[in-house]
């Protein structure tokens, strides 16, 4: 029976009826935290009432009757990973409902760098994938990690040994694509940084139009000591499909994690990032961007958890809404008691470009300690007058201005990204975003 205050949801006895038999079964380990993600799942969805869950509402979500993926009508995509801009030299790794399509992957990744299926993980039961494997988002505190859990099937598995510099970028491509009727995927990818080790991963999340479908990735991330991993994401997925991302990163002794969230497509779009340090000297910057028209709806929802001394995390969203369009962003910062030295700033910008879409911003500082740096801010607005006018008067029709001044708005967030080949591509795809829609003056 639905809990009080949690929305009833279609992933029951039709839904697990029609799955098939999920990769590790025999594995009792794996068996159990399915059950358990199960019984964690058996309340419902997460409600309004839901602090965290308030400016997203799930109840179009759980109105559609979802089948899973391996269930549906095949759908020809084989060219569709192809036509994606990749980053220059990387290692392509292609997705398609959540599927490892190894016809469509490379499959060299270099000394010291292991790239696996996760459904071959779940089956032979892995011990190293086996101690991070819900250990970092625990289906008892998420219920679209609860969910996500008790359904993986596949996924990718990443490990780079001891003090390895991964020699090339990984491209992960995930491509949702529905047949005759609405369809789930929960594609879990795991990556763990040995000590000392440095790995950069990038992930483009796009779709076919048709039927809705619905992405429910979970991506647990063990960096260790001294190691470096920058992971940077691109939701762009069709107009109808539903993207609710759950991401755990835990950061060790003077380890480093870096993440960019780009968000530019989507009908219902939630980034959610958790950021554990575990060790002194760790820092995390988690940063991102978003451009939304239509009735787009996208979410980013972070948590950075510091419970050790010494640590540093910094965080920078700014975002552009038109027409019906939604942006949320909530970023949460806890200083534990003996986290003290900490350093923990947020920051959230956007720019309306009508008067149709609506921006939802919460910020929040929650500090136990005294010797810290904390700060937050946050600031929405139009197109600046002045500046369009000064473009204009030099000859720069209005369109171009505008698109102008909001790819210039964008880029301070992008800049933030370290790789340049990942700047560059982000930014290609920032001006193809532009392209694809005519900008208009937020008139007064």
């Amino acid at each position: 029976m639905k809990s009080p205050g949690l929305i009833d949801h279609p992933f029951r006895d039709l839904y697990a009826s029609r799955l098939g038999a999920l990769p590790g079964a025999a594995n009792t380990w794996l068996d159990g935290l399915r059950q358990g993600a199960r019984a964690a799942l058996a309340g419902g969805l997460p409600g309004p009432k839901e602090e965290v869950w308030r400016y997203t509402p799930l109840r179009s979500l759980a109105k559609i009757p979802f089948i899973p993926a391996a269930a549906a009508d095949d759908v020809d995509i084989t060219e569709v990973p192809r036509a994606v801009p990749c980053i220059a030299g990387a290692v392509r790794i292609v997705l398609v409902n959540g599927v490892f399509r190894r016809d469509l992957s490379d499959v060299e990744f270099g000394e010291g760098v292991n790239v696996r299926d996760m459904h071959s993980v779940l089956a032979a039961s892995d011990d190293d994938v086996r101690q991070i494997l819900g250990s970092l988002a625990p289906p008892k505190e998420s219920r679209l990690a609860a969910l996500n859990t008790a359904y993986m099937a596949d996924g990718v598995a990443v490990h780079v040994g001891k003090g390895v510099r991964a020699p090339k970028t990984i491209h992960i491509i995930s491509v949702g694509a529905a047949g005759a009727e609405p369809v789930a995927f929960h594609p879990r990818v795991v990556v763990v940084a040995e000590p000392g080790a440095s790995l950069t991963v990038v992930e483009s999340h796009i779709g076919l139009p048709g039927q809705p479908y619905f992405s429910n990735p979970v991506t647990e991330i063990a960096v260790g000591e001294n190691a470096d991993v920058r992971r940077y994401v691109n939701v762009a997925e069709d107009n109808e499909a539903f993207h609710i991302a759950t991401t755990a990163a835990s950061v060790a002794k003077s380890g480093v994690f870096e993440a960019f969230h780009l968000g530019l497509g989507g009908g219902l779009v939630r980034q959610e990032v958790t950021v554990t340090f575990t060790g002194e000297g760790a820092s995390a910057r988690v940063n991102g961007a978003y451009a939304l028209t239509g009735a787009a709806h996208h979410d980013f929802t972070t948590f950075m958890d510091h419970s050790v001394p010494s640590c540093n995390s910094d965080q920078v969203f700014k975002g552009v809404v038109d027409d019906k369009s939604h942006g949320v962003y909530q970023g949460r910062i806890l200083v534990a008691r003996d986290a003290q030295k900490t350093d923990a700033r947020q920051l959230h910008k956007a720019l309306f470009l009508s008067r149709g879409p609506q921006v939802d911003c919460k910020p929040e500082l929650e500090i136990y300690a005294d010797d810290v740096q904390c700060a937050h801010g946050a600031a929405t607005g139009e197109i600046d007058a002045d500046q369009l006018f000064y473009l204009t008067s030099r000859g720069i029709d209005p369109d171009t201005a505008r698109g102008l001044l909001v790819e210039g708005f964008l880029a301070d967030a992008v800049a933030l990204i370290r790789d340049e080949d990942v700047r560059d591509l982000f930014t290609s795809d920032i001006g193809a975003w532009l392209k694809r829609r005519e900008i208009r003056s937020a008139s007064v």
